[in-house]
């Protein structure tokens, strides 16, 4: 279904075809009026989830070719599945007072600290984080890093999260001296690196 709604146009609309969307110009109306034949279709427009809404269009807008090449078709198939890893314990969505860093290490980053609320980190495949890579940065929204990590690394453990109905979509995510190469890096880090 998600292969159908990409080639006829009615997803992934922004995405160039050269990385497997749609390349549609942006036209509000046309969006309002596919989400709304759908609707009343009952038919599903697509997948949903973060990979394809957060982290395809920061890749667009910072990604290196290379990333783009490896990540956005697959993402927006719905063949790589993305956790989103900014909340952490006693900071909640406050990113300015992240805890979790990565320290240089050659041609890789080591990271060590805790994510929480990841929702799918139990399902996904890759997570995209933001940490903190200048520990002694004087302006505390300054030296984050938004980096992108295979939830296969060693030293990643996930643990659900179970809310009182049992259910349990929300994961915690402890990072324990995970190696990540450095070309895994969005866009510029933190102080103009």
């Amino acid at each position: 279904w998600q292969r159908l709604v990409i080639e006829r146009g009615y997803v992934a609309r922004g995405v160039p075809r050269r990385y497997g969307g749609a390349e549609c110009p942006p036209d509000i109306m046309r969006a309002q009026i596919l989400g709304e034949e759908f609707a009343r279709a009952r038919a599903p427009l697509g997948l949903v989830n973060q990979g394809i809404s957060m982290f395809v269009p920061t890749l667009l807008e910072w990604g290196t070719e290379a990333q783009k090449q490896d990540w956005i078709a697959r993402t927006i198939r719905g063949e790589l599945i993305w956790c989103q890893g900014y909340s952490e314990p006693g900071a909640g969505s406050d990113l300015a007072s992240l805890r979790t860093f990565a320290v240089e290490d050659g041609n890789d980053f080591i990271i060590n600290g805790q994510k929480i609320w990841t929702t799918t980190a139990h399902a996904a495949d890759m997570m995209f984080a933001l940490v903190r890579t200048e520990l002694e940065a004087k302006n505390r929204y300054r030296g984050i890093t938004y980096i992108c990590l295979s939830m296969q690394t060693p030293g990643i453990e996930e643990r659900p999260l179970r809310t009182m109905t049992g259910a349990a979509e929300f994961n915690e995510v402890f990072l324990t001296d995970v190696r990540v190469p450095k070309h895994q890096v969005i866009g510029a880090r933190g102080d103009g690196w």
